[in-house]
């Protein structure tokens, strides 16, 4: 990016600190960063290009055990912007300062970089749409994640950075806005809007971080980042105990884009707990008793690999969508068109797993999705969340569907009779190509106990498209299916001639040192054409 519209061009000194160089900076400065390990949490409080030297050579490591003495610096400089009045708290979130853990930004204290920024009437963000954070790695935060831009950032530009082990409250590596926020409105208690608006994150490598809730282990984008892009990012190896492994678009943030990423290997998980999404979730935060959600706001996901993401407490190993329509309906309920739209267009959903149902992906309260010219294939759902059990049956599941599954809608939205009774997408131009069910049935009382996950009793084991909760189904047109039995004679069932293709397996055989032969071990077995069909643990 060229330097117009730059004030001036400004360098880290050597032994100096990136946070003295942006007290230093006017807005629109460039800020250069030469190499070196930077032991510090960045607050960026002016809209500012910060520049590292790049993401190999210049690391800024917001671990506290290294940098305790700075975190008081750091809770006394959020002070000094709040009380001054040069940065802007959105809406419900609370004042209070000293003690051991200040109520003020307590949960994204001590992010690499956390952004805060001034409200649009004041803000000179908008008007200087250049700002960036690019060339970078941020590691090492353990509990404000890689990088948290709190509010009003609008045009805000997250490029070229390694974003790798970091931990969050709310998401561990990059965080737009807040997930669980609340604000009083008009009587109305509402998701808090973040007006994070425009911002563009892309060409980063997001690996390894870990959120405590909220949405999206590796990227959360919460309520008011509306008309973001998420483009070209590689995103892999990230954990979340809430919804969405890799990604996480929890809230109404309008006119989203999640175009060309490698979404690999991401995990959702929570014991005790019904968790959904993967690779990616989109959804609206659980509404209020009886009534609607605010829905999701349009989103499109394009172009996208997602492969090899687990769902380990509920549905939706590659894509969760939840909640994406709601009250839209309802103030439009003669206008489909002003509907909340998910498109799911191109993308490559293959090998994910989900412990309940849609190991490619699963729909809820999802009244406009239009899924189309996507390969969902090799996906696997193992019934083995604990709604796959019928109550009182803890040894054996019931198999669920596992290429693409839609719920019957919420009763709220299945009370608007335009809505529907589930959701039920527009599906075309498709390969959904064996995707497995299986089921888990066990034996404690045997000597010594033997548990299994089973193919569902279909032979093959192949269940590429259900709807639960409803006695609908699919439709899809104009794609080639693992079986075309029942569906539209556009459809065709052929050999797609994947390039390397393969089917999830287990890790292998696992005996602890000094334990003799007989100790747990993993067996897998093969169909005649080479296709995993079993898991068996025991001896």
């Amino acid at each position: 990016m060229g330097l117009a519209n730059q004030t001036s061009v400004r360098y880290v000194q050597a032994g100096g600190t990136i946070q003295d160089a942006i007290e230093a900076a006017n807005p629109g400065d460039l800020i250069l960063v030469p190499p070196g390990t930077y032991n510090e949490s960045v607050i960026m409080w002016k809209p500012v290009n910060l520049q590292g030297w790049g993401a190999g050579s210049v690391i800024i490591n917001a671990v506290k055990g290294v940098q305790a003495e700075k975190l008081v610096l750091w809770r006394e400089k959020v002070e000094e912007l709040i009380t001054k009045g040069l940065v802007d708290l959105v809406p419900g979130q609370e004042i209070g300062f000293g003690g051991v853990e200040p109520d003020t930004l307590f949960t994204e204290e001590g992010a690499g970089i956390l952004v805060l920024a001034e409200a649009p009437e004041e803000s000179r963000w908008s008007s200087l749409p250049k700002h960036r954070i690019d060339g970078f790695t941020i590691r090492g935060s353990d509990q404000g994640g890689g990088i948290v831009v709190n509010g009003y950032a609008d045009y805000l530009q997250i490029s070229n950075n390694r974003i790798i082990n970091n931990s969050g409250f709310f998401g561990g590596g990059i965080r737009l806005g807040h997930p669980q926020l609340t604000a009083e409105e008009g009587g109305n208690v509402v998701n808090s809007d973040a007006n994070n608006h425009f911002i563009r994150i892309h060409n980063n490598h997001i690996t390894q971080n870990g959120g405590l809730g909220g949405a999206g282990g590796g990227v959360s984008l919460c309520t008011g980042s509306d008309n973001y892009s998420l483009t070209e990012n590689y995103i892999c190896g990230n954990f979340t105990l809430g919804h969405g492994g890799g990604i996480g678009h929890m809230g109404l943030s309008n006119n989203g884009r999640i175009e060309r990423n490698a979404v690999l290997f991401n995990e959702s998980f929570n014991q005790g707990m019904t968790v959904v999404g993967g690779g990616l979730f989109i959804g609206s935060q659980a509404p209020q008793p009886g009534s609607l959600s605010p829905g999701s706001g349009n989103v499109t996901v394009n172009a996208n690999l997602i492969q090899g993401n687990a769902a380990e407490a509920g549905d939706g190993g590659g894509i969760a969508v939840r909640r994406s329509n709601g009250q839209d309906v309802a103030d439009n309920s003669t206008m489909s068109t002003r509907w909340y739209n998910i498109n799911v267009f191109n993308n490559m959903i293959v090998n994910n797993v989900a412990a309940l149902a849609g190991g490619g992906i699963s729909l809820y309260d999802g009244a406009r999705v239009n899924i189309l010219h996507n390969t969902v294939a090799h996906n696997d759902s193992t019934a083995t969340a604990g709604e796959a059990f019928k109550p009182g049956n803890p040894n054996t599941s019931s198999p669920q569907p596992a290429g693409i599954v839609s719920r019957a809608h919420s009763p709220e939205l299945a009370g608007l009779a335009v809505a529907g009774d589930f959701s039920n997408p527009q599906l075309s131009n498709n390969i959904i190509w064996k995707n497995r069910s299986f089921y888990f049935t066990g034996d404690p009382t045997a000597d010594p106990p033997v548990y299994a996950l089973e193919p569902e009793p279909a032979t093959p084991a192949f269940w590429d498209l259900g709807v639960l909760g409803n006695g609908g189904s699919l439709n899809p047109t104009h794609s080639i299916l693992t079986d075309t039995t029942g569906y539209d004679g556009t459809n065709i069932s052929a050999d797609p001639l994947f390039v390397f293709p393969y089917f999830n397996a287990a890790r292998g055989t696992t005996v602890a040192p000094g334990e003799p032969t007989t100790a747990l071990q993993t067996t897998v077995a093969f169909d005649e054409g080479g296709n995993f069909i079993k898991v068996r643990f025991g001896p």
